[in-house]
């Protein structure tokens, strides 16, 4: 626990900031911090509906999530993932010096978020942690959805452990997609680890795998998209953009919108996010540290 006491010159004012780790108990105030900060606070949202606020280390969707506080308000939440990222959030940025006291002492893998929320947190980090990766994405919302169909494409529902050849497609995406190594028994759990409205769309053509994409998080009104994939051989052929479309349809027939995040140098997807509707939102920001 940590506490840091400010007064104020002219009127003699005391307030206490302090950082605790939360717990069930304070699920309601979190939620209510989270309604305040819908859109950029997704990941969080769901982890705890799903998973609850304690953490359980054999569920890769569990977290140490830390609170920062002003007095008795919750301004800022800080977690740190049994799956290796940290996706931290703040309202006030006394949270900064402060989350970043306790990521220098903590092992992640990923730290993710809005730029404007991650960067000065990078700032402070950066000397005191080996940095693999720095990309500048952009966030993005469709609210005028422009669907893209392709003949031929069948649709899988690959949640639950899937057959072999859907685990083996996803450990590629994995490495060959985003540079990452995952096991058998990984791969299994970001399949069975998924609440119903987290689909899991595999595209087939042929009886062939051609792309993925998922729903990564959701909100009471977002579903935020990601883990696009197509293999290098089946590129430019629409496949990716199809699955998108989609995942979206799906999305916007339950009555949300499709959010997503995009490299902003990936042109290609960029292009076809754009032409699905996408809209840029905010700035993004995606740091691999060791």
């Amino acid at each position: 626990l940590m506490r840091v006491i400010l007064r104020g010159f002219l009127n003699i004012q005391e307030v206490v900031l302090m950082i605790r780790l939360l717990r069930q108990p304070d699920k309601q105030m979190i939620m209510e911090y989270l309604g305040r900060n819908e859109i950029s606070t997704s990941f969080l949202y769901a982890n705890i509906i799903e998973f609850g606020v304690e953490n359980k280390p054999d569920m890769r969707r569990c977290a140490d999530y830390y609170g920062f506080f002003e007095g008795e308000e919750l301004k800022g939440i800080l977690p740190f993932y049994n799956l290796g990222s940290c996706i931290p959030h703040y309202e006030a940025e006394a949270a900064v010096p402060l989350f970043a006291g306790i990521m220098k002492k903590r092992s992640f893998e990923f730290l993710l978020g809005m730029r404007e929320i991650v960067k000065p947190l990078y700032d402070e980090i950066k000397a005191h942690k080996e940095i693999l990766a720095y990309d500048e994405s952009a966030y993005f919302t469709n609210k005028s959805f422009k669907p893209y169909v392709l003949d031929g494409i069948n649709f899988i529902d690959a949640r639950g452990a899937g057959n072999d050849a859907v685990v083996d497609f996803v450990i590629n995406a994995r490495e060959k997609g985003f540079n990452e190594i995952m096991t058998r028994e990984d791969a299994i759990k970001s399949l069975v680890q998924r609440s119903e409205e987290e689909d899991f769309i595999i595209a087939e053509k042929d009886g062939k795998i051609v792309a993925q994409a998922c729903i990564q998080t959701y909100t009471p009104g977002i579903n935020q998209i990601g883990s696009f994939y197509t293999p290098e051989g089946e590129r430019g052929k629409g496949y990716c953009k199809a699955v998108v479309s989609e995942i979206c349809r799906r999305i916007i027939d339950k009555g949300k919108m499709p959010t997503l995040s995009v490299k902003k140098n990936n042109t290609p997807a960029v292009r076809a996010y754009n032409a699905l509707g996408f809209e840029h939102y905010d700035d993004y920001l995606i740091v691999r540290c060791k």
